[in-house]
């Protein structure tokens, strides 16, 4: 597999350094800042766009010229989700996003969403989100904990919103999914599932060791993406892993 590496950040240099021990090739690398042209990519399979929103959405039109597969680990984009679908199906080409492409992450959220599930008939469980990040952290609750969230609210009928921050001496209501976020030092990433009741106590966590995880799930999304030669149109992470767990 041969990739065009867009950002060469703290992403960008872990999937380089996966690269280095497998049989892909970096065939050219840009930096957030590069002016693109679409002849740079003529000897790419597939594109990795590791930046931010704002160099993602000047950069689609040239990596749609392009007719490559392209895979987004940039977030902060999916207010505009729309009209990156209306150009990428125009242009009959295909894309996959995903705000966080680590599978052990993935696979967590499964989890989630079937625990959820689990307890949804049984009132005494009552259940909460906690995350912890290092303090270079932008956004607070994180992504990946928001997701978490979305999952349980998708399978547990009695909680309905999310309360991601309590004022003064404010009680979380019981329809109220309490999504906490701790800020320390230089914690990678943790998240951390609480379900409990008058008898029992349940935890689930995902700690994420390095970066080295989000790469991999990286490469492993768009070596799939460019096996789908006769699908178009934006995918998830979720049509990934469907068709391996299949």
């Amino acid at each position: 597999m041969n990739i065009a590496l867009i950002g060469i950040g703290n992403l960008g240099k872990a999937i380089q350094q996966i690269v280095e021990e497998s049989q892909h090739e970096i065939v050219s690398t840009f930096d957030v800042n590069s002016t693109i042209e679409s002849s740079a990519f003529v000897n790419a399979d597939v594109i990795i766009d590791v930046t931010h929103s704002e160099a993602f959405l000047t950069n689609l039109d040239t990596f749609l010229i392009t007719g490559l597969p392209i895979v987004v680990a940039t977030t902060g984009w999916y207010d505009q989700m729309e009209e990156v679908k209306a150009k990428v199906n125009v242009a009959k080409s295909r894309l996959l996003y995903a705000a966080n492409f680590s599978l052990g992450v993935n696979l967590f959220l499964r989890i989630i969403q079937q625990a959820a599930h689990l307890i949804n008939p049984f009132e005494a469980f009552d259940i909460a989100v906690a995350e912890q990040h290092h303090t270079g952290k932008i956004d607070s609750p994180s992504g990946t904990a928001i997701k978490i969230s979305e999952k349980i609210l998708d399978r547990l009928e009695r909680k309905t919103a999310i309360k991601s921050r309590l004022a003064e001496n404010e009680r979380i209501k019981p329809e109220e999914l309490n999504v906490s976020a701790v800020r320390l030092g230089s914690v990678f990433g943790q998240h951390s599932v609480f379900i409990d009741s008058g008898e029992d106590s349940i935890e689930l966590r995902h700690t994420a060791k390095n970066r080295l995880g989000f790469a991999r799930g990286a490469l492993e999304a768009a070596a799939w993406l460019i096996e789908q030669t006769g699908k178009k149109g934006v995918f998830t992470i979720d049509d990934f892993l469907n068709d391996r767990l299949m």
